[in-house]
């Protein structure tokens, strides 16, 4: 049997933020909010970003980006497939380089109460088809960076 050229792999990164739970999950379910600290993230160039107008289980998210000063466009299309108010979102997505493939997910992201604040576990399975996992893990880490300046406490 010939080797794969999918890498399927999960990792799951945990973050804990003043603000409450509530406040964060809300972070991860507006539209504006998201657009900011997830799609905008880090100066990159949004040539399309089409938010559903509830995230509710079925509802379907797309963008398409650019890294800083790169010429490639990404994808990112979003299904979300469960949503339990202030407790979990999980939601299934998959992403392109200039229209090829790149990976397919699922993530799962939980919300906990810490003391006066809040901590996330957000954990991602997937098939990638670039290979980088870690690459994958480092800008996830660095999305949770930005929805802490979201928040006011970066």
């Amino acid at each position: 049997m010939a080797d794969s050229p999918i890498h399927h792999a999960s990792f799951s990164v945990e973050r804990a933020y003043r603000s409450p739970r509530e406040r964060v999950f809300a972070a991860f379910t507006s539209a504006e909010a998201r657009r900011r600290w997830l799609v905008e993230a880090d100066g990159w160039t949004v040539h399309a970003y089409d938010p559903p107008a509830e995230v509710v289980p079925g509802a379907v998210e797309s963008s398409r980006f650019s890294p800083p000063g790169a010429d490639v466009v990404l994808t990112n299309d979003t299904t979300y497939l469960d949503v339990a108010p202030q407790e979990r979102l999980i939601f299934a997505y998959a992403m392109t380089v200039d229209g090829k493939p790149l990976s397919s997910s699922l993530a799962t992201v939980e919300f906990f109460d810490e003391g006066q604040g809040a901590r996330i576990r957000f954990t991602e399975q997937g098939a990638y088809l670039d290979g980088d996992v870690a690459g994958r893990e480092a800008g996830t880490r660095e999305l949770l960076d930005g929805l802490a300046t979201e928040l006011g406490e970066a």
